[in-house]
């Protein structure tokens, strides 16, 4: 396992987050997830700090911690948080669904970043997130 440092960003993290290797046997495409991703949630003016880890995965599935910052704006009640869940995993995909409805997926690209969505009651957004250091 290895640990992984504090995050450049306004996302919180839990003091326990560790990254275990992906076995061998699993696919580049699903593979491919495991680590630290940085980036930021988009939506017209309004960002938001996000940082995603892969803490295991394998072929049944993915633990992950999902970490968001504070709003660029302050008219959106968004306050920092993070949360380990459970995501379904698919060739190339990750997907969740919240307990509020909410669903984030993400899609690994050619260029090595991660694209991801969240639709949440007709709200859209998007991210681009990059590979960081553990």
């Amino acid at each position: 396992m290895i640990a992984c440092a504090a995050p450049p960003s306004k996302a919180p993290l839990p003091p326990d987050v560790k990254v275990e290797a992906p076995g061998d046997a699993l696919p580049p495409n699903v593979k491919g997830f495991s680590g630290k991703w940085v980036g930021k949630w988009i939506n017209g003016s309004t960002q938001l700090d996000h940082i995603l880890i892969v803490e295991r995965i394998d072929a049944s599935g993915a633990t992950m911690v999902y970490s968001t910052g504070e709003p660029s704006n302050t008219y959106v009640n968004i306050a920092p948080q993070w949360r380990r869940i459970n995501a379904k995993v698919g060739p190339g995909t990750l997907d969740y669904q919240f307990p509020n409805g909410a669903t984030v997926n993400y899609k690994l690209q050619p260029d090595g970043t991660l694209a991801g969505t969240y639709k949440s009651r007709g709200f859209d957004t998007t991210a681009k997130l990059t590979r960081a250091p553990a």
